[in-house]
């Protein structure tokens, strides 16, 4: 039996999250409905990386087994199934061990925030009209590369076995619209990047201080975390693996 991956990316507005889950409508279930519809028989689908409802996907990724033979009409086919909002992009050949969650070596989201009030962007962006300093959440911003442990983000019904992160880039920068924040790391937890998102701007409307930031990176309370941040501005941007990915459709 061989093993490929998927590429994705969607629109995650109308549905309920990346994960199939009972009674929603999700990228995982439109994804194997497809599979099954163009195969004839089910096939399993294995997530590398989960998004909450809402939640934007620039690229995301499936493994699966079949002993099937995929081609390239098969990519064509299940785009012209799929619903608008999702596009399957690619489909590789891969090593019969190889893991789309566990094997990814980076991850990287965006999240997106404009200042003026703008009709495109409604459920792309958050519409925040608030004045900040850019420069303290960029300072904040910047001290995470200095942290390792982050349960203060980590909302609480979650199952894992570490809060450990290895964060490589965090920072903002401004845009047309208004500010992107941009972070990169080897894993992210639940709700963390919205927790920091949302924490950074209080640091931006001077709300904390630079100091008690620190002081609730450090405390390891997720009640000091600000998880407000609405899920619509926020985008898996990119997953990166080691150098096994061969593309044949």
């Amino acid at each position: 039996m061989a093993r490929y991956f998927l590429e994705v990316c969607y629109d995650g507005t109308l549905f309920g999250g990346f994960q199939i889950q009972a009674n929603q409508q999700t990228i995982q279930g439109e994804i194997e409905k497809a599979f099954e519809i163009i195969f004839r028989v089910p096939i399993s689908l294995t997530g590398a990386s989960r998004t909450d409802a809402g939640v934007h996907g620039l690229q995301n990724f499936f493994h699966f087994d079949t002993d099937l033979i995929i081609e390239t009409k098969h990519l064509y086919n299940m785009n012209a199934l799929l619903p608008k909002r999702i596009v399957a992009k690619a489909i590789y050949a891969v090593p019969q061990d190889a893991h789309a969650r566990f094997d990814a070596t980076k991850r990287a989201y965006l999240y997106k925030i404009h200042t003026q009030k703008n009709p495109f962007l409604e459920g792309r962006s958050w519409f925040y009209p608030f004045p900040v300093d850019l420069e303290l959440m960029q300072e904040a911003a910047q001290s995470l590369l200095a942290y390792s442990n982050f349960e203060t983000f980590s909302k609480k019904n979650t199952q894992v076995n570490t809060f450990e992160c290895h964060i490589t880039k965090a920072f903002w920068e401004r845009t047309v619209d208004g500010y992107t924040f941009h972070i990169e790391s080897n894993r992210f937890l639940r709700g963390m990047i919205r927790g920091l998102v949302g924490t950074l701007l209080q640091v931006g409307r001077g709300q904390i201080t630079l100091e008690r930031w620190h002081e609730i990176v450090l405390s390891k309370n997720e009640q000091l975390a600000d998880f407000s941040t609405p899920a619509h501005g926020l985008y898996l941007s990119v997953i990166e693996y080691p150098d096994y990915l061969k593309k044949i459709a």
